[in-house]
């Protein structure tokens, strides 16, 4: 069984929620999320980590550069937003495995999270 066929979608909906309810308001990430639409975000994130965990779903929202475009990300707020989740996914009792495909994924978005971060600063350095 796929990570997404042991989870679900509602289970994932659940656990994406609760993951940007904490991240609105973090001390380390929360600014980042100023102004920005939880809910849209929310859903976003549910269609795209479905499919990631081997679910049907079709994302077609932006790719990952282009919606981290404007955002001045450093590998910090990277690592914060994986700590909440890890510590999130233990929390509900999500199993190891899927535990583990999950957080792995996440990780593997590092190098286009990260670069999109890069270029939004330098654009604020010009």
């Amino acid at each position: 069984m796929t990570p997404y066929e042991l989870l679900g979608e509602e289970k994932i909906r659940v656990l994406l929620q609760a993951l940007y309810d904490q991240l609105f308001v973090d001390p380390m990430v929360g600014f980042l999320f100023e102004g920005k639409d939880k809910a849209h975000i929310v859903a976003q994130q549910v269609v795209f980590t479905c499919r990631f965990l081997g679910g049907p779903q079709r994302y077609t929202g932006k790719p990952l550069p282009e919606a981290h475009a404007a955002l001045p990300l450093l590998p910090g707020h990277f690592d914060r937003r994986h700590h909440v989740l890890r510590s999130l996914l233990e929390e509900h009792g999500v199993p190891d495995d899927v535990k583990r495909a999950w957080l792995d994924i996440d990780e593997s978005l590092r190098p286009s999270v990260l670069a999109a971060g890069e270029e939004a600063r330098d654009r604020t350095r010009e």
